[in-house]
């Protein structure tokens, strides 16, 4: 038989799921960002009158800056506080101006909100198709609350979906399982019947699957299952999930 992922088969693939609820990650999951880190980095520098070829490639610097955000996120305070941290941090190693940091994150901000979050294509249609079909949606995102509900928010998912919770307001962070049990109490879920959707393996796969839920990870990029918690099913994107339901 065809190996698709470690320890996940073709067939596996194929079965559907008997779900009466879904649960969704967020970001990267039901939406993305339409400028990527660089291309706000780029654009921070070029309001703030900042030489990027003197501080380095904006490539590498945004790769620092995603780095830093999964490293710092959880333990930040506020979105100004885990900016301006990463900033001058990056600002520190290269043994540039560190009082440049509170303008360079503030402008970053502006921009990234300026732009916002779209949901990706076809996953509006989606969950109103989930919804009209009787399923029960929920939503479990880590990060910051401010900005996480600034998302949910601006994507109207509070009139999509039927119970939200975002990690930082109950104290316990994915993979922990208690935030699993926290969206499950809200959703009056059975966590056997609740399928968990999401981009991360380690938050969303293996801590959905601890918490005794089936799980459907989105790997756009076909990548291979990295460890031994396979997911019960692989779609290319969350709008896909109607052809695993029966």
């Amino acid at each position: 038989m065809k190996k698709h992922k470690r320890g996940t088969t073709t067939d596996q693939l194929m079965r559907t799921c008997d779900a009466t609820h879904i649960a969704f990650d967020l970001d990267f999951t039901l939406c993305t960002y339409p400028l990527t880190t660089a291309q706000v980095i780029a654009e921070t520098f070029a309001r703030c009158s900042v030489d990027a070829d003197a501080i380095g490639p904006v490539e590498d610097l945004a790769a620092e800056y995603d780095a830093l955000w999964q490293e710092l996120d959880l333990t930040a305070g506020s979105a100004r506080e885990l900016r301006l941290a990463i900033w001058s941090r990056l600002l520190t190693l290269r043994r540039r101006d560190e009082s440049l940091a509170a303008t360079i994150a503030t402008v970053y901000a502006e921009v990234r909100r300026e732009t916002g979050v779209l949901l990706f294509e076809g996953v509006a249609d989606t969950l109103q198709t989930l919804r009209d079909r009787g399923y029960g949606l929920g939503l479990l995102t880590n990060g910051i609350p401010e900005l996480q509900w600034e998302k949910i928010q601006s994507l109207d998912l509070e009139r999509r979906l039927d119970a939200i919770v975002v990690a930082g307001d109950v104290g316990w962070f994915k993979p922990d399982v208690r935030a699993f049990v926290a969206l499950l109490d809200r959703l009056r879920a059975h966590p056997a019947k609740t399928l968990f959707v999401g981009d991360s393996y380690t938050g969303d796969v293996v801590g959905a699957h601890h918490a005794g839920m089936p799980t459907a990870w989105i790997s756009p990029g076909g990548a291979v299952c990295p460890g031994p918690v396979a997911p019960d099913y692989v779609l290319a994107s969350a709008a896909e999930i109607g052809r695993i339901l029966p």
